[in-house]
């Protein structure tokens, strides 16, 4: 069970991480917590993408980060991911997507959560973000997609086709629905984030999830930002951009913020 201090108070020895596994139906979903000093405080959930972790540098770093700064950064792994062994599900995206949920609805339970969550998803981590922010079923006050994909066929092609998804899914494993979110319910509070020499993702589809998106929403595209964010300078930038993201929606550490969302505006 994870280390829970005493509502409102700082911790005795500081920031602290935690690991421990969620339980559900399907099995437990292996997770790591970064504790902020001072608690309930806002909740950041990370989604990483298709062959990612909790444990890339990229979102540990994020942890370590960010915790300093006053959030609750929250790290988990999808089915066939890292230390994932539960079930992966009838398909890719309603496997992810039911992890993705029991993930918000632990998090709503524990004296650690203030009531203000948002999500950073990288690449199909940010596809599966706004497939549960769109359900409504959780209170998510800001959404950041990192080079998300809107159009999935070239996945769809590469989960039947690919051996290594073949090592890692059962025989007739698909990629599942929707292949694109052309049809997304429009969700708030979104910033896409890309960048124009993604080798992966093309950089238009963060135009056509923006499109989608409702107010208040942002759109950045970082000229030399490739799909990873791999150059440090895109990385830092891209970091910056985020945090002030979620602050500007109300997820500033402290509370001082928690009506903001209602006045917060967007940029052309």
């Amino acid at each position: 069970m994870p280390f829970v201090p005493s509502r409102g108070c700082p911790l005795d020895r500081g920031r602290r991480e935690e690991t421990f596994l969620i339980s559900t139906a399907a099995g437990g979903i292996p997770t790591a917590v970064h504790y902020p000093e001072r608690l309930p405080a806002p909740v950041i959930v990370c989604c990483h993408g298709l062959f990612s972790a909790k444990d890339s540098s990229k979102f540990v770093s994020i942890g370590e980060e960010w915790s300093r700064q006053g959030f609750v950064v929250f790290r988990f792994d999808f089915p066939g991911c890292g230390e994932s062994r539960v079930y992966p599900g009838p398909d890719l995206l309603s496997g992810r997507v039911r992890d993705l949920h029991a993930v918000l609805e632990h998090v709503s339970t524990q004296p650690w959560f203030d009531g203000r969550i948002g999500l950073l998803g990288s690449s199909l981590g940010g596809t599966i973000a706004l497939l549960v922010a769109a359900s409504g079923n959780h209170p998510v006050r800001a959404l950041v997609c990192w080079a998300t994909p809107f159009d999935l066929h070239r996945l769809k092609s590469a989960v039947e086709e690919w051996d290594v998804m073949k090592e890692l899914y059962p025989a007739g494993f698909s990629l599942g629905s929707p292949v694109t979110l052309e049809s997304l319910s429009p969700v708030p509070g979104v910033l896409v984030l890309h960048g124009r020499q993604d080798e992966s993702v093309p950089w238009q589809d963060a135009g056509e999830i923006y499109l989608r998106a409702e107010e208040p929403k942002r759109l950045v595209l970082l000229e030399t930002g490739d799909h990873r964010l791999l150059d440090p300078e895109c990385r830092r930038l891209a970091l910056k951009i985020s945090r002030d993201w979620f602050v500007e929606l109300g997820l500033r550490p402290g509370g001082e913020d928690r009506e903001l969302v209602s006045g917060a505006g967007s940029t052309p």
